[in-house]
């Protein structure tokens, strides 16, 4: 059974989450003519200050990719990179929760708990909480991979790991598209064998089509689906 999506919001912790998690699918329901949102909880690459960086403002590289990839809606928050742990649960929930007030999405897509990253798993928490039934409009949860934090986590004993159940066809132009929404994140785009360089991002792609006897997919794990 096929569900139709119509609104589509997209919680992710940083900007490139939802490139690197979703870019190639959000690419296409845009194309398909389905409305969508995307919500940032962290606006900088904090991070970065630890290995004596300066820290970096995202705002306009994610309202360009944003804009490449065909997104109407954009709201970024500005919560510190790599700190959501220490805001409280009920502050992320709220901030998530009055997205899903304000837009009314029937679909949400979100980081996967399966990350070692803290600030994913945090922020999959919050969106599972605001899409929760009997609460609002969302009739359907999924989660999406992000390599380099996902895989990282299967690769580091997590109990838990990324277990697909959904596939999204792509075409080509999809997976253009997205690549070129993550030039916009700059330094975030790194050289190959890393998994976030442009053939990385291409390689999953192949590698999620392949799965379904189709050249190039992107895959995700149902949380929640109402038909």
């Amino acid at each position: 059974m096929h569900r139709k999506i119509s609104k589509l919001l997209v919680v992710g912790a940083h900007g490139d989450d939802e490139t690197l998690g979703a870019g190639g699918t959000i690419a296409r329901l845009a194309d398909e003519g389905v409305t969508i949102s995307l919500c940032i909880l962290t606006n900088d690459d904090g991070s970065r200050s630890a290995n004596g960086a300066g820290v970096v403002n995202r705002t306009a590289a994610i309202e360009l990719a944003a804009k490449t990839l065909g997104i109407e809606r954009v709201r970024i928050h500005e919560f510190g990179d790599n700190r959501l742990d220490t805001v409280s649960h009920l502050a992320l929930n709220r901030t998530v929760e009055n997205e899903v007030r304000d837009f009314e999405p029937d679909t949400i897509l979100t980081t996967s708990m399966c990350d070692l990253s803290t600030d994913h798993a945090l922020v999959s928490r919050a969106a599972r909480v605001a899409g929760r039934p009997g609460k609002g409009s969302v009739q359907e949860v999924r989660t999406f991979e992000i390599r380099s934090a996902t895989d990282v986590g299967e690769a580091s004993g997590l109990p838990v790991t990324f277990r697909p159940n959904c596939w999204q066809r792509l075409e080509e132009t999809h997976i253009e598209r997205k690549v070129e929404a993550l030039r916009a994140y700059g330094k975030e785009l790194e050289p190959w064998p890393h998994p976030r360089s442009e053939r990385g991002v291409r390689a999953l792609a192949e590698y999620r089509g392949s799965q379904i006897s189709t050249e190039l997919a992107e895959a995700f794990e149902i949380v929640r689906v109402v038909y």
